[in-house]
């Protein structure tokens, strides 16, 4: 009888023991060239480029819908070298598709920069006879994948880190 409860206990839900969540991911900090504003300039210029928050498709047996994208930016203060955007990446894990959503913050001082993701969720794309019922916390206990969650979005901020730390060529028309 003992080994049931033991059991029973284990297989809990981790919100009835203290569960906790990945709430937030932060880069290591770059260090580059240029003022506060000079970085700013180049960030907001790589975001607009390499972060996306479009539109999601999820499907399970019953019927496949779509969660709508919406715009980037949420705000910028070329001051401050502080941008806010909205950011949703896409990726795979254990053969299964993921889309996670975050808030992208981006912080630039004087020759350096770091991002931090906060207000993470996630979704598993296609779900099959089970109810997909969107997004929802990403749970940092065994089985959930969150460091495949959190991967995705270390990879996202390293691209656009790379985007700000080149040169500017020079282009010959």
């Amino acid at each position: 009888m003992k080994i049931v409860y033991v059991l029973a206990f284990l297989l809990l839900p981790s919100s009835l023991v203290g569960a906790e969540y990945l709430e937030q991911v932060e880069t290591d900090v770059y260090q580059t060239t240029g003022t506060v504003k000079e970085i700013f300039t180049k960030a907001k210029s790589c975001l607009a480029q390499i972060v996306r928050n479009e539109g999601v498709r999820m499907a399970d047996s019953a019927v496949g819908e779509g969660i709508q994208g919406g715009d980037i930016f949420v705000e910028a203060n070329a001051e401050t070298g502080i941008i806010t955007a909205n950011s949703r990446v896409d990726y795979k894990a254990k053969m299964l598709e993921y889309n996670v959503k975050s808030t992208l913050v981006f912080m630039a001082k004087e020759g350096r920069f770091k991002m931090r993701h906060s207000n993470i969720e996630y979704l598993q794309k296609y779900t099959g006879s089970v109810n997909n019922t969107g997004y929802s916390r990403v749970g940092k206990w065994f089985g959930t994948g969150w460091k495949d969650t959190q991967k995705a979005l270390l990879g996202a901020s390293e691209k656009v880190a790379q985007c700000v730390m080149v040169e500017p060529k020079k282009e010959e028309w």
